[in-house]
């Protein structure tokens, strides 16, 4: 039976997965979506092993700029002379916050490892901003051709018992 082969308004999709212990991505081009690229190379895991994801770490400097995330930011962060490290902000399996926290809303704050608190909007931003950059990035390296706008259907998982506020507090910081 010959499917009809419909044209899909994108050349990509990218599927985030933002896990509570460890993230990653992968992504499919539309004129091979049975083909699926998994990211593999995370900047400061473990030598010569390929990973599959990077922890769901956060770090942003003292300012509270973007500084890095994964292995890159576990890293860094723990490198840190202590005394320094006091300003920085690290977050760390940040995620199952939204799900635990019973009155969710757009204002709700996570607390850094360092006791200061940020809205978790901002550090979820962050996060989703840094998987994005990363994979137009590698897109651009494997496609130099593919459009920049338009181009890409972006996807993000979220687990299934999470509540509709949750859900869409995710939906808000994607955007």
């Amino acid at each position: 039976e010959a499917r009809s082969q419909q044209t899909a308004s994108f050349a990509v999709v990218v599927a985030i997965d933002f896990g509570t212990t460890s993230s990653g991505y992968a992504f499919s081009f539309s004129s091979d979506p049975e083909a699926i690229h998994m990211m593999r190379k995370w900047e400061g895991g473990d030598p010569g092993v390929a990973n599959q994801k990077t922890p769901t770490s956060l770090l942003l400097t003292p300012e509270g700029v973007f500084h890095s995330f994964g292995y890159t930011a576990r890293d860094y962060y723990h490198d840190l002379d202590p005394e320094e490290a006091r300003d920085w902000l690290y977050f760390e399996k940040f995620k199952m916050k939204i799900h635990s926290t019973s009155d969710l809303t757009m204002k709700t704050e996570l607390e850094a490892v360092n006791g200061k608190k940020m809205q978790a909007l901002e550090v979820f931003a962050h996060a989703l901003r840094f998987f994005k950059q990363h994979a137009v990035q590698e897109l651009k390296d494997q496609c130099p051709s593919l459009p920049e706008r338009d181009a890409i259907r972006w996807v993000i998982t979220v687990p299934a018992i999470w509540k509709q506020p949750a859900k869409q507090f995710m939906r808000e910081a994607a955007y």
